[in-house]
């Protein structure tokens, strides 16, 4: 994807964030001259058109770190090339930083084990990496902008779409704030085209969506789609398509269905024709569901013939 003016946009005095398949917010404290990274990007090839496109806007400035909101290698996927590239720090929430380091679990979660060949690509598998810093959610790191004032960048726990994710508020000197939410929520453009968003954690998600239109910011960067000044129409947007494949996934198992088969009827219903990638994610996506959905006793399974079927409780009819 080629980079131009048009890609970097200014939010408040030093925050910024790239137009990017992976949005990418940039924080910059010019008194000495430090960039840095929320998310790296997918692999090395689209984190050097990044390195490089910095270089142009930002001439004299040095990456001094990046900031994983999670450990999908869309987000964390350029960490390795950024450290080898620039000598920054990578920094990363308690339980990321393992992740990192073995980033091969990623498709072992998808996949359920050890996963085909064609799915072991830098799509799902990043490079390893190592966080140099641990954030702790809910405080708050300072970076010095100059003049003795200082940006802060709290880490806020946003659980739901992968382990441990965090979001990132950002309070700029003029006051401006942003939240960069990672993959806790997809901008319209997105959530129109993908419907079915993966998960790992159903409850976890309803819980973060419900909760980010209380926090407050003046911008809200998802890392997928466009920004917004209000959350609320967006959260719900949301949180209205994961009720819609909840709602969906308990009519199809009115009669005992197995996850394979529910796999099928629910992409038939969404006009899908799967292919392998969209299978491993929706079909891990779909048994997430269905884990919220005994844990809420709305839904339960039985073995039968070496088959696991899954079928709706009475309390929904």
């Amino acid at each position: 994807m080629t980079l131009s003016n048009e890609s970097l946009v200014q939010l408040s005095k030093h925050v910024f964030y790239i137009k990017y398949p992976t949005n990418i917010g940039i924080i910059s404290a010019e008194e000495e001259k430090r960039l840095y990274l929320i998310d790296t990007a997918n692999d090395d090839e689209s984190v050097q058109r990044i390195i490089d496109f910095l270089k142009e806007r930002f001439p004299g400035f040095r990456i001094a770190a990046a900031l994983n909101t999670h450990a999908h290698a869309d987000h964390c996927g350029g960490n390795a090339r950024l450290m080898e590239e620039t000598g920054c720090e990578i920094w990363a929430g308690k339980g990321t930083d393992a992740l990192l380091e073995n980033p091969d679990i990623e498709m072992n979660i998808i996949w359920g084990g050890t996963a085909v060949k064609e799915l072991q690509t830098r799509y799902f598998i990043a490079r390893k990496s190592r966080a140099s810093k641990i954030l702790e959610e809910g405080k708050a790191e300072l970076i010095h902008a100059g003049n003795g004032k200082f940006i802060a960048v709290e880490p806020i726990p946003l659980g739901g779409h992968y382990i441990r994710q965090l979001g990132f508020l950002v309070t700029d000197t003029d006051g401006k704030k942003t939240l960069f939410m990672g993959d806790a929520i997809s901008g319209r453009n997105v959530i129109r085209k993908y419907w079915i968003q993966y998960l790992l954690d159903e409850a976890g998600t309803k819980e973060t969506l419900s909760r980010l239109p209380s926090i407050d910011a003046d911008f809200y960067v998802p890392s997928h789609g466009q920004l917004v000044n209000d959350i609320e129409g967006l959260s719900e947007l949301n949180l209205i398509a994961v009720l819609e494949t909840e709602n969906l996934i308990l009519d199809i198992i009115r009669t005992p269905k197995t996850a394979e088969e529910i796999l099928k009827e629910v992409a038939d219903r969404n006009g899908i024709t799967l292919k392998a990638a969209q299978f491993v994610l929706i079909g891990s996506t779909i048994r997430s569901y269905l884990s919220a959905l005994r844990d809420e006793g709305r839904a339960d399974y039985e073995i039968r013939e070496n088959r696991m079927f899954w079928k709706r409780t009475r309390q929904n009819g």
